[in-house]
């Protein structure tokens, strides 16, 4: 099949006025060919300036293949399928409205693709940029909570374990084709925070036998403002953990007994680990942990209360 571009960078966005048009540029501002790429924007119903601010970039930059849309079913998963509707691209390439891609993201996403042609899905590093002070309560298990994404310094095979996040992955445009676009069941609505449409587009993927793969040098950075750290957020945000998977395994009875019990079974553990916490004297750390593997069970049995 023939398309009229490469890629299509395509961005989700849902009041994210402050870094949209820095989004957008880091993509512009790629050393690759302006002919062979588009970007898309795809606005989800924002109640700030969004849709104006990329009004008028699209007036001021007249050459440049620019589109943006208004998706107007809610739902980060309503919202990344219709940029892969939109996409004319071989390949489609997500990136955060919060996030800016670093120099070589465009090119070493084709490059890697065309010398892989059994590759159907890559996901990239994400490094964290905290605006503000990081809570004393912090550690390396709520890397997810700020979006840090980093398998290592090689490129490595993705097999269900780990799989890319929404602010740095790619496609070839064929596999929605294949496997279908994401469940709109699934993912964040408005300040409902449901997850895991991420992880169940990749599971179907992985269902068909194809390959993924994470590439350390296709990197994005990811804005963190301080409502990441918000308690109330961090709880809305773990119970969506829950919920998201109990809502992914529906209808599968035996799928769902073992996830609670490898839930239950991360708590108790996280007990354990977590007295390495204790032992230093840091309780804000060890409490926090705490609760995050707690909420995230709350959200597995109760996914409505989740969303």
């Amino acid at each position: 099949m023939e398309y009229p571009f490469k890629v299509s960078a395509v961005i989700c966005s849902y009041n994210r006025a402050r870094f949209i048009i820095s989004a957008v540029e880091s993509i512009f501002n790629q050393d690759f060919d302006k002919s062979r790429y588009e970007v898309i924007v795809v606005d989800n119903n924002s109640t700030d300036n969004t849709v104006a601010l990329l009004e008028d970039y699209k007036t001021k930059h007249p050459g440049y293949n620019f589109q943006y849309y208004v998706e107007h079913n809610q739902g980060v998963s309503y919202t990344r399928t219709r940029c892969a509707k939109e996409a004319t691209g071989e390949i489609v390439a997500y990136l955060d409205d919060d996030s800016t891609a670093q120099p070589g993201w465009l090119s070493s996403i084709v490059t890697f693709f065309d010398t892989h042609p059994d590759t159907y899905s890559i996901g990239g590093k994400i490094s964290p940029v905290f605006l503000t002070g990081i809570p004393d309560w912090y550690s390396r298990y709520f890397f997810g909570l700020v979006g840090n994404f980093d398998q290592g310094p090689k490129v490595k095979r993705l097999t269900g374990a780990r799989y890319p996040c929404g602010a740095n992955m790619a496609f070839r445009k064929k596999v929605f084709d294949e496997i279908g676009y994401f469940n709109t069941d699934l993912g964040r609505k408005g300040k409902g925070l449901l997850a895991n449409e991420e992880k169940d587009i990749y599971m179907r993927i992985l269902a068909h036998h194809h390959t993924v793969y994470y590439l350390p040098h296709v990197a994005v950075l990811h804005n963190v403002e301080s409502n990441k750290f918000d308690k109330a957020y961090v709880k809305r945000h773990s119970m969506g953990i829950g919920g998201g998977e109990r809502l992914r395994l529906k209808g599968n009875t035996k799928a769902l007994l073992l996830k609670l019990v490898e839930y239950i079974a991360k708590w108790g553990y996280a007990i354990l680990y977590g007295l390495g916490f204790l032992v230093k004297g840091q309780w804000s750390k060890f409490i926090m942990l705490e609760r995050f593997r707690w909420w995230v069970v709350m959200g597995f049995l109760d996914p409505e209360g989740a969303d």
